[in-house]
């Protein structure tokens, strides 16, 4: 068995290490194929009544609640409206949301989503660093010539 810890340790680390590049990857992946590059946490400021468009205005409801966001953009304080025709709106005051925005126009910006690819990958680099902890601890005992 002293042996096989080596043996063990050598493929937790190389599995750890395929894990934790795999991981990388697909976040740069993920990254470089968004709509927008900019990042910001926006907060709800304001919830406004406004009255619908088109067809939806023949509704029940002849207005819909926007949430006005409120972030910051290269350092400038950008305010926007929900463009949804949501009624009642989704969002409360004060409540912190995840936007991604268009660096030479922030006034162009969408709601980010829980994206579950997004989550695979950190999920991937994770098993990676396990991995790796794994084989370190395998290491430890084989260098200690412990026989399990």
């Amino acid at each position: 068995m002293y042996h096989e810890l080596w043996t063990i340790s050598c493929v937790l680390f190389a599995l750890g290490f395929l894990c934790g590049a795999a991981g990388l990857f697909l976040k740069y992946y993920f990254q470089r194929n968004e709509r927008y590059q900019g990042h910001a946490e926006a907060r709800v400021v304001d919830i406004v009544a406004e009255p619908r468009k088109g067809l939806a205005s023949l509704s029940e409801f002849h207005n819909r609640q926007a949430a006005v966001f409120e972030f910051y953009a290269g350092g400038r304080l950008i305010k926007v409206k929900d463009p949804a025709d949501t009624y009642p709106c989704p969002y409360y005051l004060n409540q912190r949301i995840h936007i991604s925005y268009d660096k030479e126009e922030p006034e162009h910006f969408y709601i980010e989503k829980k994206n579950h690819w997004k989550q695979l990958a950190s999920g991937i680099s994770m098993l990676g660093v396990v991995c790796i902890v794994a084989g370190c601890v395998l290491f430890l005992m084989y260098a200690a010539r412990v026989t399990v």
